[in-house]
């Protein structure tokens, strides 16, 4: 298996898994996210973007998972200790390339992107009911640090 950036050439291949991350947040949480097809705008406009990139993991010459990840800071308000970090925005495992060990190889190239750009840490959102994603960032030592609250009007 290869870890490596995604290319403009990847495109194609990352639209329908992009497409099947969709899908399953709007699975989970269908009053917020939306079931949309991905069209190539979005993984191209990150594949440009000095701040950010997709890692993909290729095996025999199909991408089988993806890791959105972005350099971000800490707003600039002198109440806010200064933070240089990275933020995961999407990440997904084909279900069939799952529990081999995909997910834990995109997140170690993850760690090793966001230590050549001397990054304080990694951080990532996910959903409470996604039970297996939120069991295996448990298993690579992710720490729940804050809770998002929501009282709907």
């Amino acid at each position: 298996m290869e870890i490596r950036l995604a290319a403009a050439g990847d495109i194609d291949s990352l639209c329908p898994l992009l497409t099947e991350f969709f899908a399953y947040n709007a699975n989970l949480q269908p009053m917020y996210c939306n079931a949309a097809v991905e069209s190539g705008d979005y993984p191209m406009s990150i594949i440009e973007s000095c701040e950010s990139d997709f890692i993909v993991a290729v095996e025999n010459g199909s991408i089988v998972g993806f890791l959105h990840i972005n350099e971000m800071k800490t707003p600039p308000y002198a109440a806010i200790a200064t933070h240089c970090y990275a933020e995961v925005m999407a990440f997904l495992v084909t279900a069939s390339y799952r529990e081999q060990g995909v997910g834990s190889k995109l997140l170690s190239h993850a760690k090793k992107w966001s230590k050549e750009r001397n990054l304080d840490y990694i951080e990532l959102t996910s959903l409470v009911n996604a039970k297996e994603a939120n069991a295996f960032y448990d298993k690579n030592d992710f720490e729940t640090i804050s809770h998002i609250r929501r009282y709907q009007l």
